[in-house]
């Protein structure tokens, strides 16, 4: 974290990124199969977490939410509790459950929820995956809340299962991808893993419930995802892929809890880390898997030679997760920018990981850095408007999207997404006309 400027740290946000945890949790339970995740908090704060959901992968996302009772403060609310949790279950059957407490449930002296979940959990919910969590908004941001929320999965998932004798599946692996990458980047990460002939288990598998789907009805669980009874078979793979510093201590639960060996990628965006993601595929699978792949390289070094004039000596700003800045910059680092500024929400130990100037703040630092001139500014969807301000070609990215069709299925990762990546960013920044 040496690179951090701690000097610039502010007590008060000017202009909010709005990317809590309670955004990454419920994101990562999007990717379990018929799950739902249980909000304790005010009814005005769920409808507008819904609506930034919605806008962005341009799906409906299922919540529901326990509200405040004013009497709850007087008489215990534990009871009250029970029966909206065994209220959900009945009508909703869901296989996972998650109930979410937030910031405004430590504040009003409500945290016993997390104490009735694990009460009512033993007695009657103890086939399936219900647990209790809080993810408070004052801390962290949306990557620690998803990864938070993923390792309590498998932390459940070990419980139920057992620590027993295990059947190893030589030819499978768990696949942790990290918060930055979209749906269609998952998708595009297995598709690669399965053309090795090696079977992959996702934890969060966001690629076949947020990329979109026609399917009739409507439902308040997730449509998606990776089912309950597929994610307890996780324990018997033989390795695991995470992508992604924040997800790194999944990895390392299922080391330590089952002597599974892990491998981590920051990003599998870049030649280098594409190149190293597939040499560990051949080793793995000890095949030399397909040719497109050798195209697919060629294709990628060829984009590099054609755009290397348009990002030598340029400078950018950037407004993202801290595990998407860094697979970001290890990407055009490779095509010689020259310097990289970057603001991030909350203090992270990925921070170490970020080239350049990192400060902790929100988009009015950004801003700041503006001023002295910049090549690109690339942030959510919150950015676009002082981008405009200040007259910088502007790339939306990471979470939440407005106004962009495709965001949820842009592909980044491999030789090919790199490659759209690349053309995608030059053609931005080579525009005379910049807005």
């Amino acid at each position: 974290m040496e690179n951090v400027d701690e000097t610039l740290y502010q007590p008060l946000a000017n202009n909010l990124m709005h990317s809590s945890q309670v955004y990454g949790g419920i994101i990562a339970l999007q990717g379990i199969y018929r799950s739902i995740p249980v909000l304790h908090g005010a009814q005005g704060c769920i409808g507008a977490i819904k609506t930034v959901l919605s806008r962005h992968y341009r799906e409906p996302i299922p919540i529901e939410h326990i509200p405040k009772q004013a009497e709850n403060q007087i008489i215990d609310g534990g009871e009250r509790y029970r029966e909206i949790v065994q209220m959900v279950m009945s009508k909703h059957s869901p296989d996972v459950m998650v109930v979410i407490e937030t910031s405004l449930s430590e504040v009003m002296g409500e945290t016993q929820l997390i104490d009735v979940v694990g009460d009512y959990y033993k007695k009657i919910f103890s086939n399936r995956l219900l647990l209790g969590m809080h993810l408070p908004d004052d801390e962290g941001s949306l990557e620690s809340g998803y990864a938070r929320t993923a390792h309590a999965v498998m932390m459940k998932i070990i419980e139920m299962t057992g620590k027993g004798k295990r059947k190893l599946r030589r030819n499978r692996i768990n696949l942790l991808p990290g918060s930055h990458l979209t749906p269609g980047d998952v998708m595009e990460l297995k598709e690669i893993i399965a053309s090795f002939g090696i079977e992959v288990i996702v934890l969060p598998d966001l690629s076949s419930s947020l990329t979109g789907h026609l399917m009739t009805g409507y439902t308040t669980l997730s449509r998606g995802g990776v089912p309950l009874d597929y994610l307890k078979e996780m324990i018997n793979s033989a390795y695991t892929i995470v992508i992604g510093k924040s997800m790194e201590f999944c990895g390392r639960l299922l080391y330590e809890e089952m002597k599974i060996p892990y491998i981590m990628f920051n990003g599998v965006t870049g030649l280098q880390e594409s190149d190293e993601f597939i040499l560990f595929l051949r080793q793995f699978s000890q095949s030399e898997g397909h040719m497109k792949y050798r195209w697919e390289r060629q294709l990628l070094l060829d984009c590099m030679l054609d755009t290397r004039s348009v990002f030598r000596g340029k400078t950018m700003i950037a407004s993202l997760e801290p595990d998407h800045l860094v697979s970001l910059y290890q990407c055009l680092s490779e095509m010689g920018m020259k310097s990289f500024q970057s603001v991030i929400s909350a203090p992270s130990q990925t921070e170490a990981c970020i080239p350049g100037v990192v400060r902790v703040g929100d988009l009015h630092d950004l801003e700041k850095m503006a001023v002295m001139g910049n090549d690109l500014w690339v942030s959510n969807g919150y950015g676009e408007a002082a981008a405009r301000k200040h007259n910088i070609p502007y790339i939306p990215l990471g979470f939440p999207v407005f106004n962009r069709f495709g965001s949820p299925i842009n592909v980044s990762v491999g030789y090919r997404g790199t490659a759209n990546r690349l053309n995608h960013f030059g053609n931005v920044m080579n525009k005379t006309d910049v807005f």
